[in-house]
């Protein structure tokens, strides 16, 4: 279960999975409300992601410097251009990295838009 909860795939497939059916049964029940339910549920989404270094216990490293580059050790580009295998930790770092300054903001600001404005999408679709 843990090892879902700090996917960042699986977080954003469960974002686009659970905005297709928010809408899907908006207009299957002609309420858009459903859709503003299910937005709510995206910022849930959208908290576990920015959540990760939490869950995985493993917080996200500072850059630090290459003496022989001017790339950063949590760079897996470093890695590559030595040559060498991208240790675990550094990919782990990455992923992390792209929950919380990435994917997690976006998936926030999305399901808060949604859950505060969707409603508003009945009068324009003449649900009232």
């Amino acid at each position: 279960m843990k090892r879902l909860l700090t996917s960042n795939a699986f977080l954003l497939c469960l974002t686009v999975t659970s905005l297709f059916v928010g809408f899907v049964l908006s207009l299957l029940l002609r309420n858009f409300d459903w859709l503003s339910r299910f937005g709510a549920l995206v910022i849930c989404w959208g908290i576990l992601l920015l959540a990760r270094p939490s869950l995985t216990g493993k917080e996200i490293g500072q850059h630090i410097g290459a003496h022989d580059s001017d790339l950063s050790l949590f760079d897996p580009q470093y890695y590559v251009l030595k040559g060498e295998a991208v240790p675990e930790w550094v990919a782990d770092n990455s992923i992390s990295r792209n929950a919380v300054g990435v994917y997690g903001p976006i998936v926030c600001f999305l399901g808060t838009f949604i859950n505060g404005f969707g409603n508003l999408l009945n009068g324009a679709a003449g649900f009232c």
